[in-house]
């Protein structure tokens, strides 16, 4: 009787990543919390000392400047007007166990280097702000209880709830794919970006903005809505 029970025990606390002596599988909601850091190379055209504040002239395309070179260093160097910022994200990453799922979240930033000057495109000044965020992605799990995980293109987006962006919402046209580990008890995992990649920040007044970032992320497995019927409002 002992025995049974305590391979049943056994059993429920793999549940939602496989048994470790099989295939091993991530399903269920798993909370995280985070920082990155990103480097933006908008490229610029004008004189930001000398010249009047001017508008975008590419509205929805990136400027002929912006970008990284083959070093990963901005494509206007060297008198570069790229620009850094951070963020800390908190949220849900939502796995089907059948290698799809979903990422829903919150992230509040900051600007600290932002174009120097009045004059020229882009200008603007240092800031914080907040947004909310979402996408899909899929993933794959491996045999030594390392997963990958690749956004669905298209399916990014955000909307921004503070900052001088208020109102506005913004895509990416690829989150760089997220490798990591499961835990012995499959209720953590980790995962971060394993190579700086270029992507691209398309904003709805025009803006674009090539960027690369290092994020990493640790999870925690949360209750499953599946099987908490009775907690209508949930706590994800």
């Amino acid at each position: 009787m002992y025995r049974t029970f305590a391979l049943t025990i056994a059993g429920l606390a793999l549940t939602g990543v496989g048994n470790a002596a099989a295939e091993p599988n991530i399903q269920g909601s798993f909370g995280f919390t985070s920082t990155a850091a990103c480097l933006t190379a908008m490229g610029h055209v004008g004189d930001p000392n000398t010249s009047p504040p001017m508008a975008n002239p590419t509205p929805g395309v990136a400027l002929p400047n912006s970008g990284f070179n083959a070093s990963l260093q901005p494509n206007d160097t060297p008198n570069s007007e790229a620009f850094s910022f951070s963020n800390a994200v908190e949220g849900i990453r939502t796995f089907d166990g059948r290698g799809h799922g979903t990422v829903k979240g919150t992230t509040v930033g900051i600007t600290v280097r932002p174009t120097l000057g009045l004059g020229g495109f882009p200008h603007f000044l240092p800031a914080a702000s907040g947004a909310e965020f979402s996408y899909k992605f899929t993933y794959v799990v491996h045999a030594d209880r390392s997963w990958t995980a690749t956004m669905v293109p298209g399916s990014y987006t955000e909307t921004y709830t503070a900052g001088p962006r208020t109102g506005q919402t913004s895509t990416v046209d690829a989150i760089p794919p997220a490798a990591g580990m499961i835990s012995e008890d499959g209720n953590t995992l980790i995962a971060a970006q394993v190579a700086p990649t270029v992507e691209t920040v398309t904003f709805s007044n025009g803006d674009v903005h090539p960027q690369i970032c290092h994020r990493s992320r640790v999870y925690i497995k949360l209750k499953d809505r599946d099987h908490d019927h009775d907690d209508d409002h949930g706590h994800h």
